[in-house]
């Protein structure tokens, strides 16, 4: 138990994740708790010291193996299927990863990137594939759910934050991953990025609302949003903050230095974004809350992003290369609300909010399956995962409306809670 203990406590110090107010002021979020336990010994008569030795030693080990056991199991079973959903924009169709409480029983199920099921024997399936613990087609359990949908980074898919997704399902809701379509833009930018995003996160929620098996037990005023990288983007244009390309080709004169991002995809996107023209309104009113990991804010002025009306969560990647934070991360942080919540990842760099990927995949994957030297993915997301599921709980709580601007609720930096291994 010991060595357990050790161990995780060891993987939370590597992972150094903190929490970062408005006021510059940083404080550490991945700890381990000390648990003090009492024996109490009734009536007049006391038992030998050793058999007082032995129960408490018995209790204390009862106590211990079922505080693991809890923090371990999770809430419900996970269920998993894929739907399909149609592009507003283009009229192109794209396939949707669903994952939801269940009463069922889980077993290994293996998926590729096009969310197609492996039928190689189960040791090669689970080196060249995605491995998830699920129901598979199983029927949703009995309640009402939050529903929250993922949006990936750039040349990413429904994929990329599974583990996040069977965190979410786990206690109580309905998550849905789209894999954007890739459009002429590959993803990147153009008409598809900047209009069809936002509007696909929203076909998204409409397809899960509509759906006969799911849509009933979907809690309308519960449903929220998180973005990775352009998902980022696509969670805050949701949210009410509306984009500009020329606010990007403004960024990137402005700032020579954020080189790598303002190269991304090439003379190719930067034309495409050059081509866009105005933007339309995007926001999603059904969208209470979000969270934003690495986001792309470029495309946003200052004055966009304090429309955003809905509370937030912003992770900050310290060795980000591509969203630099000092560009993305803390202005958009600086522009929303004082309430916002602000966590800086030390050490992580702008992938490793991504699960991680299997063995083999890991070389197809290259950068996106690398991390900044030293640092641990996995203890990583076992501090975030748990920090997004209560933010949420907190945030999306049923029957409350949502706080508009100008509201001041406590404030939270949201790491008190926070379990590090």
């Amino acid at each position: 138990m010991s060595d357990i203990t050790g161990s995780r406590s060891a993987r939370a110090k590597r992972t150094g994740l903190t929490a970062e107010g408005l006021t510059g002021k940083v404080i550490a979020v991945a700890h381990s708790a000390a648990v003090t336990r009492k024996t109490k010994t009734g009536g007049s008569v006391r038992p030998p010291a050793i058999v007082t030795h032995l129960m408490g030693l018995m209790s204390l080990a009862m106590l211990f193996g079922l505080a693991f056991t809890t923090e371990a199991a999770p809430s419900s079973n996970v269920a998993y299927r894929r739907i399909d959903v149609q592009d507003t924009v283009t009229g192109e169709w794209f396939p949707v990863a669903l994952w939801y409480p269940t009463r069922a029983a889980p077993a290994p199920l293996f998926l590729t990137g096009s969310l197609s099921v492996c039928r190689l024997p189960a040791m090669l399936c689970r080196l060249v594939t995605f491995e998830m613990q699920v129901a598979n087609n199983a029927p949703p359990a009995d309640g009402m759910f939050g529903l929250i949908v993922i949006s990936h980074g750039a040349g990413g898919f429904s994929l990329n934050h599974r583990d996040l997704a069977m965190a979410l399902a786990s206690h109580g809701y309905v998550v849905a991953a789209p894999t954007h379509p890739r459009g002429k833009g590959n993803d990147i930018s153009g008409v598809g990025v900047w209009i069809g995003r936002p509007k696909q996160v929203s076909r998204v929620i409409d397809a899960v609302l509509e759906d006969t098996v799911l849509g009933p037990h979907v809690q309308r005023e519960r449903i929220g949003v998180v973005g990775h990288s352009n998902g980022g983007f696509t969670a805050l244009a949701v949210a009410g903050a509306k984009p500009s390309p020329r606010a990007i080709i403004g960024h990137c004169q402005q700032h020579p230095d954020d080189a790598k991002f303002c190269s991304y995809g090439g003379s190719a996107a930067r034309e495409a974004t050059q081509k866009v023209g105005a933007i339309p309104d995007a926001r999603d009113p059904r969208v209470r809350a979000i969270v934003l990991m690495a986001p792309n804010v470029a495309p946003f002025t200052g004055e966009a992003l304090a429309q955003v009306a809905v509370p937030v969560r912003v992770y900050g990647a310290e060795r980000d290369d591509l969203t630099l934070v000092r560009y993305h991360a803390e202005p958009l942080v600086k522009a929303l609300p004082p309430q916002t919540e602000y966590v800086l990842v030390k050490g992580a760099g702008h992938f490793s909010f991504m699960t991680s990927f299997p063995r083999v995949l890991k070389i197809v994957a290259g950068e996106a399956a690398r991390d900044p030297e030293g640092f641990d993915r996995d203890a990583m997301h076992e501090v975030m995962n748990p920090e997004v599921v209560s933010f949420f709980d907190r945030k999306l709580r049923a029957g409350e409306s949502t706080p508009h601007k100008g509201a001041q609720p406590t404030p939270s930096r949201g790491s008190g809670d926070a379990k590090g291994g």
